[in-house]
């Protein structure tokens, strides 16, 4: 009945008695139940009377089962590890919202399950104040205005908003660069300023997307050659992962098209895998890989 009332929104009490095929008296009862429950119902008198379901922030109660609800709990508990979150959510207060919701037996078997049980995300190190801004942005599809600060120089950009995401605690936006016309992931901590316009996009791609169908406009061949390590820490990369294979010898190798905006990115990356890789193209990359460790070379030597 409470599913058939929310997607109704107006109903009157004999429309409810013929399907649920109970007495009116009993639906009175049952709306009366509803409405303690949490859900806003307001009646209308007269002639065409009847009842209709008011909009609100709260929502109305759903059943879950056991194991669901042990789901729900740790998921919301992993998140606390981020000290930023979209749509101002307080992990403490919506635990515990679970939590007195149900029987003492459930209860106790969530804090002995805590005791054995936790999903572990790296902690947020550094702040992100303009998450519920981006979000906002992404979802009404509005142009927004950035100064960012990159490792090597602040620059403005305008940027259309594809979405956001977390990854190794950090928050990053994927959006497309208007004057390169091109997506790129940006850290939101190096957000510094942020102006929402007043001039909208359509958008070309949806988040879920980026891993599967994105393409850049300037690709460059990656290839390298990896370890058994190595090749499990690219398939560990949420960027680099889908193209690990394994060649006619019976190693692995690394090959796919990555943009030309994140050659840095990725000379990072496979100095932290060290003689578990050895890159063969594209150049670019070698090069510049070749100028880091000629770098740490100095300071070491």
């Amino acid at each position: 009945m409470l599913w058939y009332i929310q997607n109704k929104k107006e109903f009157t009490a004999q429309e409810l008695a013929d399907q649920f095929q109970l007495s009116v008296r009993s639906i009175y009862r049952y709306i009366s139940d509803l409405a303690d429950l949490g859900l806003y119902i307001e009646s209308k008198k007269g002639r065409n009377g009847g009842f209709s379901v008011l909009e609100n922030q709260i929502l109305p109660p759903v059943l879950f089962t056991e194991n669901e609800l042990f789901s729900l709990y740790f998921a919301i508990q992993s998140l606390a590890d981020y000290g930023d979150f979209p749509f101002k959510v307080n992990t403490i207060t919506a635990r515990e919202k679970l939590v007195e919701v149900v029987s003492k037996s459930v209860q106790q078997k969530l804090l002995k399950l805590s005791d054995h049980f936790r999903i572990a995300v790296p902690k947020q190190a550094v702040s992100t104040p303009y998450l519920n801004e981006l979000i906002t942005a992404a979802l009404d599809y509005q142009v927004v205005r950035i100064e960012y600060h990159s490792i090597k120089k602040v620059s403005k950009k305008t940027i259309e908003p594809i979405g956001i995401y977390a990854s190794n605690g950090l928050w990053y936006l994927f959006a497309l660069d208007q004057t390169i016309k091109e997506a790129r992931h940006f850290r939101i901590d190096r957000i510094k300023k942020l102006e929402i316009t007043e001039e909208y996009f359509d958008p070309s791609i949806r988040l879920k997307e980026i891993e599967t169908e994105y393409l850049p406009q300037k690709p460059l061949k990656l290839v390298a050659h990896l370890s058994d390590k190595g090749a499990k820490q690219c398939l560990e990369n949420r960027y680099l992962h889908s193209g690990v294979q394994k060649n006619e010898t019976g190693g692995s190798e690394l090959s796919m098209s990555i943009s030309q905006s994140d050659i840095e990115f990725t000379a990072e990356f496979f100095l932290l895998l060290g003689k578990e890789a050895q890159v063969k193209e594209p150049a670019e990359l070698v090069m510049l890989l070749k100028e880091k460790i000629e770098e740490l070379r100095k300071l070491y030597n």
